[in-house]
């Protein structure tokens, strides 16, 4: 059966994640089908904590990230909206989760341990996330179309202007 997708169970997740990465502690949520690991993550200067989310029972369900402590915040001067790469939350901007791949590309899928590519990539974004903090430039990789939910409204402020 080469070639074929195998979906990692949740236990094989927790295994792989023990092994890898022993400082995020599991947790299961009172739903008993979402995986938390919850623990520090490093960027380049800081060490943050994080809280990798996951629900193993619904098909296609991606890991989310999400930075408690210290909070994932704008420059000075900016607003949430400018962040580079989060899932953005409206309501409470703060606790936006980190956009980590390109979900048209299938960047991650099932097949995939959360370990070897999630913590990682979380890791990857809060070492562009600090130095994005200092001169405004994110140096990350960028999937196609605008990089933040600022730059979207921009776009589409022009997009609604070229057509009138």
């Amino acid at each position: 059966m080469t070639g074929s997708r195998k979906d990692r169970k949740a236990g094989v997740q927790l295994k792989r994640m023990s092994n890898r990465w022993p400082y995020l502690r599991p947790r299961v949520l009172e739903t008993r089908h979402i995986l938390l690991w919850v623990g520090p993550l490093r960027g380049f200067a800081m060490e943050y904590q994080v809280q990798v989310q996951w629900d193993f029972i619904t098909v296609g369900a991606v890991p989310v990230v999400f930075i408690l402590a210290p909070k994932i915040a704008p420059r000075p001067g900016t607003d949430f909206v400018e962040l580079p790469h989060l899932l953005y939350n409206a309501e409470r901007p703060e606790e936006s989760g980190l956009c980590l791949f390109d979900p048209d590309d299938r960047q991650w899928d099932g097949s995939k341990f959360i370990a070897d590519t999630i913590v990682p990539w979380a890791s990857e974004w809060l070492h562009h996330y600090e130095f994005w903090q200092l001169d405004g430039v994110w140096r990350g990789a960028n999937a196609p179309g605008p990089i933040s939910v600022g730059e979207m409204i921009r776009l589409e402020e022009v997009g609604d202007v070229e057509g009138a």
